[in-house]
């Protein structure tokens, strides 16, 4: 499996797809719905009821201004004759009576005299009786007494339906007229009183949709997110992470840490298997050489000279086993950890001065100088004792190959989103041909140094390169000119 750049953007992940932008956008919807329909309603319904009553209040005004000059100049003697004049004023949803109040009349004093359609002598008691019920004769009073132009009002008559009425008073000399129009618009007044016009439904049905179809949308980016994963996992050593089959950017987190800790497992469960080959050459070596050199003491009476080389070739054996044997303590911390790896923010500047720190002072005598150039709090991603051990590896390495009088440069930078920490030192460097080798395990060059002790087995960098992949960043290293080593950690910057 390829190594995660964890500088690297989730692939294919989508803002759209955020399922924190989609949550904001459905709680904003559900607190902005009720409060939306209830102002259209209300405006819809104070418009249509606005637009009905002026239509009916100046239709009545245009009739009244149309009927005031007969008004005035009929007589009572010519009532008769009113009722054609009405039939100008003709419509279908429209009906028009005339009322008179004499001036010599008591209050409330009103006399049928026509209406358009007009209606027969047996209809004029059912006309009034209907008028009273609708309120138009209490109004009338009222409407020619304080000569107010126009009163009006919505009512229902459950048998009928609504009514709008509209009432004018026209002053004439032998008294006061009114004139009442009753509009019937029971269609329209239905839908105003319930509060529920045809266009303002299909408004809240659509937004209502658009939120059914957003939480459908959500749950099924998560669920189709979960069985790609599942999927993937049950594909074992398949090519691929998790990473890959998400999309969501919340759950690329998740599958990011998933493929840390499989490629862990995976790397882990390698470096095992090469553990136990090395282990086996290792051991050879030492072993044979105890052989050949015990077999001369087998032979009667053998040379004290030889005596002496056996013995020797023995003791070099041995104190080559007991430091491998140490060395494979060292594998099997080193491989335990790899598994026990977990994420968090360290701070690489003061982690890297610490140890600085400890070096001069446990380093004073060997007369090695070390400087030091870190960026201020740079965090990088991963665990504190495992990037430890990468540095103490490299400084123990740096300063084991450092001559007395030598010099150690550490730095430390933020180059993007990676964390570069290099390590530097004055000694003898490494062959090209070898630059890769020296981090293979068991592997040693420190007869470059003169060091013949058989104390360093090549475990360090090989460590140190571990740690670092596993924490998704690398190690690497170069030779400097004229001469010395630089050994370049790149690790992941914590977020933030």
């Amino acid at each position: 499996m390829a190594e995660p750049h964890a500088g690297r953007g989730a692939p294919g992940t989508k803002l759209s797809r955020s399922l924190s932008l989609q949550g904001v956008a459905l709680l904003a919807i559900l607190v902005a719905l009720p409060l939306l329909l209830y102002s259209i309603f209300a405006r819809v319904e104070a418009d249509r009821r606005a637009l009905l009553l002026g239509a009916v209040r100046d239709a009545g005004s245009a009739i009244a201004a149309g009927l005031a000059p007969d008004l005035a100049a009929t007589a009572p003697d010519q009532f008769a004759t009113l009722p054609g004049r009405l039939a100008r004023f003709a419509d279908p949803g429209r009906r028009i009576v005339l009322l008179f109040h004499p001036a010599a009349g008591g209050p409330g004093q009103f006399f049928f005299v026509a209406s358009e359609p007009a209606v027969g002598p047996e209809g004029m008691d059912e006309e009034r009786d209907r008028l009273a019920a609708l309120g138009v004769l209490a109004a009338l009073s009222r409407s020619c007494a304080g000569g107010t132009p126009l009163t009006e009002r919505v009512a229902d008559n459950s048998a009928e339906g609504a009514v709008i009425t509209s009432i004018n008073g026209v002053a004439a000399p032998a008294g006061c007229w009114a004139i009442v129009i009753a509009v019937r618009a029971p269609g329209l007044l239905a839908g105003i009183s319930a509060g529920a016009p045809a266009g303002e439904l299909m408004l809240a049905g659509g937004v209502y949709l658009l939120m059914a179809g957003l939480i459908l949308l959500i749950f099924a980016g998560v669920w189709r997110n979960l069985r790609r994963i599942r999927a993937r996992a049950l594909a074992a050593g398949g090519d691929g992470g998790f990473l890959e089959v998400t999309d969501v950017p919340e759950m690329a987190p998740v599958a990011r840490a998933i493929d840390g800790m499989v490629q862990r497992l995976r790397r882990t469960a390698e470096l095992l298997r090469q553990a136990a080959e090395d282990n086996v050459h290792a051991f050879k070596g030492p072993i044979a050489t105890i052989r050949q050199a015990v077999e001369p003491l087998r032979t009667p009476g053998p040379p004290p000279e030889q005596v002496r080389t056996s013995l020797a070739a023995v003791q070099a054996s041995l104190a080559r086993l007991d430091g491998l044997v140490r060395s494979v303590g060292r594998l099997d911390a080193a491989t335990a950890d790899l598994l026990e790896l977990s994420a968090g923010r360290v701070d690489l500047s003061a982690l890297l001065h610490g140890l600085i720190a400890d070096c001069r002072q446990m380093r004073a005598a060997q007369a090695v100088t070390i400087t030091e150039r870190l960026a201020p709090d740079v965090g990088v991603l991963g665990e504190a004792g495992a990037i430890e051990s990468i540095f103490e590896n490299l400084l123990e390495n740096a300063l084991g190959f450092s001559p007395p009088g030598g010099a150690v440069a550490v730095t430390l930078r933020a180059e993007g989103r990676m964390a570069v920490a290099m390590v530097e030192d004055s000694g003898p460097g490494v062959a090209d041909a070898a630059l890769e080798r020296i981090f293979e395990r068991y592997y040693s060059d420190r007869s470059a140094a003169g060091e013949t002790d058989g104390a360093h087995f090549g475990i360090g960098l090989w460590i140190a390169r571990q740690n670092a992949r596993a924490l998704g960043g690398d190690v690497a290293a170069t030779n400097r000119k004229p001469r010395g080593l630089t050994v370049r950690v790149r690790l992941p910057l914590a977020p933030g």
